[in-house]
């Protein structure tokens, strides 16, 4: 489970994208994702701009991740900035998006939920709920009617109502 280049890539279905400027925080992740039961490849990128100039490459026809974390609060670009440009980019709309971020203001999660994120979830889940964040970005790459917000229970989006402006 250690990053690696695009034409690295096992299979397609079994790789995620994880998007953190803290390499603590990468290797934590990495460690959850290899857990018996998680047999992923995570490829790890420092910021918005790499993980933005792999897509790039999906975009032109490199096999496309299976889901992509992002970290909301990163250095030079957001977590924000990055799904914005997800959402942006029609090819990638299969793509799930799962936020990512020891922050639970309101107000971020109506903007998450808004901006077209399946998933919100408190740094970090249980390998267990790694595993279940994986297997509904599997259902939504492949069933397109599946509601926009995962059914988690621990997915803070369903609990994500508008920010009510104060008079």
């Amino acid at each position: 489970m250690h990053p690696s280049n695009l034409s690295e890539f096992p299979s397609p279905e079994r790789v995620v994208f994880s998007v953190d400027d803290d390499p603590n925080d990468r290797l934590l992740l990495s460690h959850l994702l290899e857990r018996p039961g998680l047999d992923y490849t995570c490829r790890f990128f420092p910021g918005g701009g790499e993980v933005m100039d792999a897509l790039i490459k999906v975009l032109r026809g490199a096999p496309a991740p299976l889901a992509c974390f992002l970290d909301l609060n990163m250095g030079r670009m957001s977590g924000f900035d990055v799904l914005r440009w997800i959402r942006c980019q029609d090819a990638l709309d299969a793509v799930p998006v799962i936020m990512m971020s020891s922050c639970e203001d309101p107000q971020k999660l109506h903007e998450a939920r808004e901006m077209g994120a399946q998933c919100y979830v408190k740094k970090f889940p249980s390998a267990e709920e790694l595993h279940h964040i994986i297997e509904e970005a599997q259902h939504y790459a492949t069933d397109r009617s599946m509601p926009m917000a995962f059914h988690l229970p621990y997915n803070l989006l369903l609990n994500a109502v508008p920010h009510m402006a104060v008079a």
